[in-house]
């Protein structure tokens, strides 16, 4: 078995633009000037920031606990998804982890045997912070969550396509394992 060892580092402004840049995801923040509507005085304007396909199904509002150490769930979502990292006090730290590969990259580097820990980001997250915890996971990109320390369970919500599914990564050979 190979070992994916994954280093988390604490959620920051400089990291989640850089997953902006590579494409991975779109941040949601005030006073965005990137999201900000060329608005008179009088006027109420709405722009989309992107449309989901109606093959996603209807639009939801997920709330998701976990409590497992190890990322069970990695994978892919055929449409994107907001994260709403609006989490508790006295829940246990919560890390996402991401490919900066694409699905079919990730893919052939498990088949291949190429895949490396550089492949991936683990951010420890921080929650309730406007610049850092509202975002847009875009589709494809391969992630997934698990918790550590003590505590109540992770808690954070996710809006999504109501049949949206999870197709979760086969590492085959590797096993991802989190290091200090």
């Amino acid at each position: 078995m190979n070992e994916i060892v994954l280093t988390p580092q604490k959620m920051n402004t400089e990291i989640m633009a850089d997953l902006e840049q590579r494409g991975l995801i779109i941040r949601l923040m005030p006073s965005r000037e990137v999201h900000r509507l060329e608005v008179k005085s009088g006027e109420v304007l709405g722009g989309y920031i992107y449309k989901s396909k109606p093959d996603s199904g209807t639009h939801s509002l997920v709330n998701v606990a976990l409590d497992n150490s190890e990322f069970i769930n990695f994978g892919t979502h055929p449409g994107n998804e907001e994260f709403l990292l609006l989490g508790g006090v006295a829940e246990k730290n919560m890390l996402l982890l991401i490919s900066y590969l694409s699905k079919s990259e990730l893919d052939i580097k498990i088949k291949t045997g190429e895949l490396a820990s550089q492949d991936f980001i683990c951010l420890d997250v921080v929650f309730n912070d406007p610049e850092l915890s509202f975002f847009v996971m875009k589709k494809d990109v391969p992630h997934g969550e698990c918790c550590m320390g003590s505590g109540l369970p992770a808690t954070f919500y996710v809006t999504e396509g109501s049949t949206l599914g999870l197709e979760k990564t086969d590492f085959k050979d590797y096993k991802l394992v989190l290091g200090a």
